[in-house]
């Protein structure tokens, strides 16, 4: 399939000669199709390799012990995440130089995707937040713009790679993709606070316990399809 992606970019390439464009600038168009088709190949192996994974998990269970696998949709990770929030946590471990609380209030849009990751949207929102850093006259406006905005609500877009950890726990390793200022946005600031929560409270993966409360059976695989977070437990 590659090779004849390739071979397509090739003949467009070929196709354009005796444009008005010149050889350097038709190569460089060239290429970027290829990276965009090379990419597109890679996403698809990635799709293919769940998918494989998947079917493992289904014809895996009972072969060797008895087993039983409990399955999770995407809005039922909502419901439970839910019934988990709000989350208090201390602003200083989204930026170092605030003080205050950032409350997540709601996590959203769960998509699962390739390789156990999904994507997520969480909205927070800061209470009693303050820039405690040393700010010149000039910036003074923008700084109490920043902590307005943050104060009125942040929506942030997440990339979680799950893992199935030690000690019973699956392992969520989130990277903020995109944050937004319901108030006062402004591309400087969402930057950098979206760099410090990467640096900071997204720095090391969330914990959740899976041990079913009341129960033996320990949880031996965990595989993410299209549809479903799909968690083996073993008795």
């Amino acid at each position: 399939m590659r090779a004849l992606r390739l071979g397509l970019v090739a003949l467009w390439a070929l196709a354009g000669a005796g444009c008005g464009t010149s050889a350097a600038t038709r190569m460089r168009t060239a290429e970027t199709e290829n990276q965009r088709l090379t990419r597109e190949l890679e996403d698809m192996n990635r799709a293919l390799q769940s998918a494989q994974a998947y079917t493992e998990e289904l014809r895996s269970p009972g072969k060797a012990e008895r087993s039983f696998t409990l399955y999770y949709s995407p809005a039922a990770l909502e419901q439970i995440a839910s019934q988990m929030l709000p989350v208090r946590m201390a602003a200083r471990s989204f930026h170092n130089q605030l003080e205050g609380d950032v409350i997540v209030e709601r996590i959203s849009d769960i998509r699962f995707g390739p390789l156990n990751t999904l994507t997520c949207r969480a909205e927070l929102r800061g209470e009693n937040i303050r820039y405690t850093g040393s700010v010149p006259k000039a910036y003074q406006n923008d700084v109490r713009k920043f902590q307005a905005g943050v104060a009125a609500g942040v929506v942030a877009d997440f990339v979680v790679q799950l893992t199935l950890g030690s000690d019973n726990v699956l392992l969520a390793q989130a990277h903020a993709s995109r944050t937004k200022l319901k108030a006062n946005s402004s591309s400087q600031t969402e930057g950098m606070l979206r760099q410090q929560m990467n640096e900071r409270v997204l720095r090391t993966p969330f914990a959740f316990d899976l041990t079913i409360q009341g129960g033996n059976a320990l949880p031996r695989r965990m595989v993410l399809t299209p549809n479903h977070l799909a968690v083996t437990y073993v008795p």
